[in-house]
């Protein structure tokens, strides 16, 4: 624990450090924010796992759950935006500035995550982890939904099962892929 703590520290001070010395405008005295390649790149892949695995999954449970039926009773109990409105209909869309988020979030981490022993595991895991069990919405799958909402055991487990499933395949494809795009990004 100690030795993940330290590495944590490292990574955040050596991403400050080179923000302070690589984008420092002499002239004026400020601090340029410009992000690196490398940045742009994972930002990028990361957003793109994310949005074709949120649709991929969304598509196959989809046909195995009752999405119309558990909607319904979500839509009335939390009020919910109507399944019919423009903006619902545009999920997929808003997921690009979800991916973008989590990669923002992420990318501090990168060593400690992504170029670790295990990565995907860990990768999984933190997600998993903040999306189910640290889910500050009472949403069905979650700690949360499973206290305070009415919704079946089954429809709990059914939606549990789809969130396991799909961040498990999106952490296992993006570090995969994060992986195998060993470039010089000078």
């Amino acid at each position: 624990m100690e030795l993940f703590i330290r590495n944590n520290l490292q990574d955040l001070i050596v991403l400050y450090r080179n923000i302070n010395s690589k984008y420092k405008n002499k002239k004026k005295g400020n601090i340029m924010l410009k992000p690196s390649k490398k940045f742009v790149y994972f930002t990028i892949r990361f957003i793109l796992v994310h949005v074709l695995i949120y649709i991929f999954i969304g598509v196959i449970f989809n046909s195995f759950q009752n999405y119309n039926g558990v909607f319904i009773n979500v839509e009335r109990t939390f009020n919910f935006r109507s399944s019919e409105s423009a903006i619902f209909r545009m999920a997929s869309f808003w997921q690009i500035f979800r991916g973008a988020f989590f990669a923002f979030i992420l990318y501090p981490f990168y060593h400690t995550i992504i170029k670790s022993d295990y990565a995907w595991l860990k990768l999984f895991l933190l997600i998993w982890g903040f999306s189910l069990i640290g889910s500050i919405a009472p949403i069905p799958g979650s700690i949360e939904g499973l206290i305070y909402t009415k919704t079946t055991l089954v429809e709990h487990s059914a939606a549990f099962i789809k969130f396991t499933v799909e961040i498990l395949i999106f952490s296992w494809f993006f570090v995969k892929w994060e992986n195998r795009t060993e470039r010089d990004y000078s």
